[in-house]
């Protein structure tokens, strides 16, 4: 599994700019926030037991996570949404999944 992911983004700041430094150091707080969530999201996701669970991509940036990737069925996308849904932090949720069935799932796995 792929480690979770938050978007770095650093403003540019003197040293001697203390408000600088004060906002830079809340947007780390941030940032490690949004590594918590996402953290907090791929555990729940492979706690539910559904293998193709596992695979889905966790991106989180301003505490809205975003879930990509391929699963089999329209039940395991709704699962792991409501999964999702289920950690402490999550406050808006975008499921990019796309259900794939057969031979297009086997593909698009073997492809990756």
């Amino acid at each position: 599994m792929s480690q979770p992911e938050a978007l770095l983004m650093l403003p540019f700041r003197k040293e001697s700019d203390e408000a600088g430094m004060e906002a830079t150091a809340i947007h780390v707080a941030e940032i490690l926030d949004d590594l918590r969530v996402a953290e907090g999201v791929e555990r729940t996701l492979r706690a539910t037991g559904h293998m193709p669970l596992r695979a889905v991509q966790v991106s989180v940036c301003g505490r809205v996570v975003i879930l990509q990737g391929r699963v089999p069925s329209y039940y395991l996308k709704q699962a792991a949404q409501a999964a999702a849904w289920g950690v402490l932090g999550v406050e808006e949720l975008c499921n990019d999944l796309e259900v794939v069935s057969g031979e297009q799932g086997r593909q698009g796995s073997s492809a990756s």
